[in-house]
């Protein structure tokens, strides 16, 4: 009968013979795997090999494998091989969604929770690769999913979750059971009313009320089950309709989340995973919190140092967009030594305020890993990235239709990252840009019928996602994305110093 053993190496090369023969794939450190029989000096396992048809689609076939260390390497297989219970690796990935947002979080022990899904099914199918084998009666457990904000580049991915599970496909079904479902507590309005007529800008977030000059939302919501269906846009009411059928099977704890959340995330506490809930930052109108509705940014990209100044943006009018985007959940995650920020779409205007408490010792900022604001968007603040002072930014986009280009990440952007960065060469990574696109050559249309006009376009396929995956127990930190060469990994490692401070380590590889 098969053991379950976990990777404990950085990275681990399986093979389809022993003595290291025909590379199959590279496992990394805290992949599980089931060992089938142990050797002397080598391990046969059972994995899967990632095939190419004819068609062109690759897909996963079982198969069994070899895990043997190098001789040179001087490591044992007691090295590359730990018991499942001794796990100690949080993982972290950032998922390529296109124009989106899609990250998973899983513990050591194996709790998992999402961020965000992106608007189409890559982040559903992603995900029914990686936790296979479930059905109605295995669903794979949720603890939690979080929305940071109510755009649809964000959520409307989710629902893909729930709908493949009717898939022609059993590998691409997925039935999961969330727990809990966070986000904060915007819900957008249809555009027209009922009569017809456009809602105002300031109309489409619900109720408001002036204080003062300013304006501040006041109809935020904890239970989106409880929303009335003519109060939400197109993407909420799918969301809404994929939610109820999840609470039907089991009760899901719905739960706005605002600065000083802290306690929504207990579930990882055993664990010692610590979550800080650093934003929206809410004020008090009439006793219950409000969001501050966000006015739009001076026309960009700008060129300077003005993003480094943490006094009010000089924004103007009232702008949903940027109020939703603004006000994002941030929250950091840390695990030891390391530590994760999360921030959503973030703009200028709302990373100034957080510069500010920051600098004031109400919350942390400094992260080791960013998950950098809104795709790479020009709308940042430089302050809140020298806050931040991270080693390794994540930039979630993808191009993928001129309606959805918004020149994701913008050189000024990149360029604050290195800048403003902690060390000297921070990695700077962008899921759009760490994809592998194969060419294939001149094509046509697959059905002719319905675009006349395409005829002949010369084609490519993807063949390795733009995932950024990341690896820590809380004194070492790896992080590394896929290629399309089976043998090629772009992968880097830092480790603890005596001091306590993070240095460049060797990725070690078996």
């Amino acid at each position: 009968m098969a053991k379950r053993y976990v990777i404990n190496v950085d990275l681990a090369d399986v093979w389809q013979e022993k003595n290291r023969k025909s590379l199959l794939r590279t496992l990394a450190w805290g992949d599980e795997v089931s060992v089938v029989k142990m050797g002397r000096d080598y391990a046969e396992i059972e994995t899967v090999e990632f095939v190419e048809r004819q068609d062109g689609s690759i897909l996963p076939e079982k198969r069994f494998g070899y895990l043997q260390p190098k001789k040179t390497s001087g490591l044992k297989l007691t090295d590359v091989l730990i018991p499942r219970n001794r796990n100690k690796v949080l993982k972290v990935n950032f998922v390529d969604v296109q124009q989106g947002d899609g990250s998973v979080i899983e513990s050591p022990q194996g709790k998992a929770m999402l961020v965000d899904g992106g608007d189409n099914e890559l982040f559903a199918r992603y995900l029914a690769s990686r936790f296979r084998g479930t059905s109605p009666n295995r669903p794979k457990e949720i603890e939690c999913i979080l929305v940071t904000h109510g755009d649809a580049d964000h959520f409307v991915g989710l629902p893909e979750i729930q709908i493949s599970e009717q898939n022609e496909a059993v590998r691409k079904r997925l039935f999961i059971e969330p727990k809990r479902v966070y986000h904060n507590g915007i819900v957008k309005r249809p555009e027209k009313k009922a009569n017809d007529k456009r809602r105002n800008e300031t109309e489409l977030l619900g109720p408001t009320r002036k204080v003062g000059k300013d304006l501040y939302l006041v109809g935020l919501v904890d239970n989106l089950l409880k929303v009335p269906d003519k109060e939400m846009n197109k993407p909420f009411k799918v969301w809404k309709d994929t939610l109820a059928k999840y609470n039907k099977r089991s009760k899901i704890e719905f739960r706005r989340l605002e600065i000083g959340d802290d306690d929504a995330f207990d579930f990882f506490a055993e664990e010692d995973i610590k979550v800080e809930v650093l934003g929206p930052l809410t004020s008090k109108v009439g006793g219950k919190s409000a969001l501050k509705f966000l006015g739009t940014p001076p026309k960009g990209p700008r060129i300077g140092h003005e993003s480094l100044e943490t006094d009010d943006l000089k924004s103007s009018g009232f702008s949903a967009s940027h109020t939703i985007n603004g006000h994002s959940i941030v929250f950091r995650l840390t695990y030891g030594r390391m530590s994760y920020l999360f921030t959503g779409d973030l703009n200028d205007e709302s990373s100034r305020f957080l510069t500010r408490e920051h600098n004031s010792g109400t919350i942390n900022l400094k992260a080791e890993v960013f998950k950098v604001p809104h795709h790479g968007s020009a709308d940042f603040s430089g302050a809140f990235i020298q806050a931040v002072d991270p080693i390794v930014s994540v930039i979630s986009s993808g191009d993928e239709n001129a309606r959805k280009e918004y020149i994701h990440p913008r050189a000024t952007l990149v360029g604050a990252l290195g800048k403003w960065s902690r060390v000297p060469e921070p990695l700077v990574l962008v899921t759009e840009l760490v994809a592998f696109f194969n060419v294939e050559g001149p094509s046509r249309v697959i059905d002719p019928k319905k675009d006349k006009k395409r005829g002949k376009f010369f084609g490519f396929s993807r063949t390795a996602f733009g995932m950024v995956k990341t690896r820590t127990d809380g004194k070492r930190l790896l992080v590394y994305t896929d290629s399309g060469n089976l043998k090629m990994k772009e992968a880097y490692a830092y480790a603890l110093d005596k001091a306590g401070l993070l240095e460049p380590s060797e990725v070690v590889r078996a």
